[in-house]
Parts: C-alpha cells; structure tokens; sequence
C-alpha cells in the first residue's frame, strides 16, 4: 500500500511537472476601431484600426509581463515592461470588420496575440535591455509616423487627400512588415527576420526610403548572427539607395558600421562611421557616445594630437559639450609632449 501510494504520488508530480513546463501561452485579444469620415480610404480605416488595436494589445501583454516579473522576484520600470512586451507580444489571428450605423463607416479590427510566459528570459533580456530599447524606439517612431500622417490625410481634401491616402497605404503595408521583423529581431529570431526582409528587398515596387530601411535592418539581422560580411553589405546597401532620413532611421547603419570596423581594428573608419550616426542621433544614446569616445582614442592618440577635434555631446549632461574632459585632455596632452610627466614621475618617486 505504501508502495502504490508513493508511486502515485510520484507519477502525480511528474504529471504537474510537465504542465508546468507545457504551460499554454497566455491569450490576448483586442479590438481597434476606426471611424470613416468623407472619402476616406476603406484600406486606411482597416490599418488604422489594426494599429489601435496592437497599442491595447501591447498594453493588455503588459499586465502579464508585470505579473510575472513579480514570480521571477524582479522589479521593473514601466518603460521595461513596455518593452519586453512589445519584444514578446505575437500575433495569431486577425479580422476585420466593417460597420454602417446611421450611415456612418466605421472599421473594428480584432486581433488575438500570445504572450508565452514560459519562454520568457527577463534576465537575458534586462542584460540586453538597451539593445531592445533602441529597436522599440525605431518601432514608436515609425508608428507615431503614421499616426502623424494619418492626422494630415483626416484634415486634407481633394487631391491632397488622394496623394496622402497613397503615402498612408505604402507605409502602412510596409510599417506592418517592418514592425514585425523588429519584433523578430528582438525576440532573437534573426534568420526569420532575414527570410522576410528579403522578400521586400525582392519587391520591385519598394524604392527609395523603404527598401533603404529594409536593407538597413537585414543588416541589423545579420550583425546579430555575427555574419558582418553580409552586414556590411547590406549596411553599404543601405547607405547607396536614395533616403530620407526623417522618416526611416537609416543612418543607424553608420553606428554598426563603426562597431564592425572597431572590432576589425580599422579605428579612424570606425571613428568617422560612429562620429556619423552620432551627429544623426538625438545625442541621448550612452552606448553610441562611449562606442565614439573609444574609436576617437584609438584613431587620434592624445599624445600625437592634443588639439581634439570638435568635441562631442555628452548626453549624460544633456547634450551640452563636456568641456571638463575636453580641457582635461588637452592639459594631459601638453604635459605628455613637454615631458613635464616623466619629471612629475620621478619627483613622486623622490
């Protein structure tokens, strides 16, 4: 009898073992709503109701995160939450349905997500957390956009609406693809995110910006995969195709560029790839300041040339320049080529 029950118990516990580990992934739906106005695209109502609906999605996944954070004995900021959500948040199914009341259009699009806890690293991703803080930013930043955009073609009449409404779409279908190869990327699936940004760059109908974009973050795919041969192609790619760079951020090819060089010990490309996307950025990114100060080193010893060249931003001071450092530099290098070091050595030695 003891015997039976011991092995029942057992078998019980191996049993809630694997429902533990084969736990299903925690199901989200969500709807978003567009309200048509005179002549408005139907195909622009769906995309902006899609993207209402992924915002409440991304919050709803946001609640799961939190909580299981908690489990995990980990504390994270609200921005942390936001971003591991975005990163972990995938979409299964999606309809959409259009509605006349009172003669009034308006597009519902429903989408359900999964969020599976199960596969979840917070620790790997709070390690990596500044590398999927920057891909999220690029994920706002084209969404806001839209929104920005959408606004435009709301208020526009006429053949402005019409030139709108076919910006709007293109960027919509690609904002769809992009974001999702973002996500991708951040979720550690780079080789999937390669298989699909391919097929845009195969597109004959993607030019200029888009298909600039679309090679930029094949190439942020690859740096991933540490395939920097390809990277650097794609980066050149990116680089050679006419952009704008207000609208796709483009320029970031330069900062992996510079990354790659560094590790090639090519410092003064590196220096000039990194002094590049740091005059393109916003001048808040730490990783792309230091990343730049120790290409600057390497490409311009202080002893061989103590005049520096313009100083950069430091964005821990808000982007005012660090004089500090600056005037630092420029007393150690005098010393160094006056020789007053080696007699302030030797003094101390004394």
């Amino acid at each position: 009898m003891g015997r039976l029950f011991t092995g029942l118990l057992a078998a019980v516990m191996v049993l809630a073992g694997v429902a533990a580990c084969e736990a299903a992934p925690q199901v989200i739906t969500a709807a978003g709503v567009y309200t048509m106005g005179e002549n408005d695209s139907p195909k622009i109502a769906k995309d902006a109701a899609r993207q209402e609906a992924m915002r409440i999605a991304t919050e709803k996944a946001g609640v799961y995160v939190e909580s299981y954070s908690k489990t995990q004995n980990m504390q994270l900021s609200e921005d942390d939450v936001k971003v591991i959500s975005g990163a972990i948040l995938k979409v299964t199914d999606e309809k959409d349905v259009p509605d006349l009341t009172d003669g009034v259009w308006r597009y519902t699009v429903t989408i359900t997500a999964e969020v599976d806890t199960d596969k979840i690293d917070l620790k790997a991703m709070m390690d990596n957390r500044a590398k999927l803080e920057k891909l999220q930013k690029e994920r706002d930043d084209l969404k806001k956009q839209n929104e920005e955009l959408l606004e435009k073609y709301k208020k526009a009449r006429g053949a402005e609406k019409d030139r709108l409404g076919t910006k709007l779409e293109t960027q919509y279908d690609l904002g769809q693809v992009f974001d999702r190869c973002v996500a991708m990327i951040q979720r550690g699936e780079q080789t999937r995110a390669v298989s699909e940004l391919t097929k845009v760059i195969a597109d004959k109908s993607v030019s200029d910006s888009p298909l600039a974009y679309a090679y930029y973050l094949r190439g942020r795919a690859y740096y991933e995969l540490s395939s920097h041969d390809k990277a650097l192609e794609d980066f050149n790619e990116a680089q050679r195709v006419p952009h704008n760079d207000t609208i796709y951020p483009v320029w970031r090819a330069h900062y992996y560029r510079g990354l790659i060089f560094y590790d090639r010990r090519r410092w003064q490309d590196a220096y000039e790839e990194l002094k590049l996307a740091w005059d393109a950025s916003d001048h808040t990114d730490r990783e792309m300041y230091q990343a730049l100060q120790r290409a600057d080193e390497k490409a311009h010893p202080r002893a061989a040339e103590p005049q520096r060249r313009t100083p950069a931003r430091n964005p821990q001071k808000g982007g005012e320049v660090d004089w500090g450092r600056i005037i630092g530099e420029i007393i150690t290098g005098a010393i160094n080529e006056s020789g007053l070091a080696n007699d302030i050595h030797i003094t101390m030695r004394d």
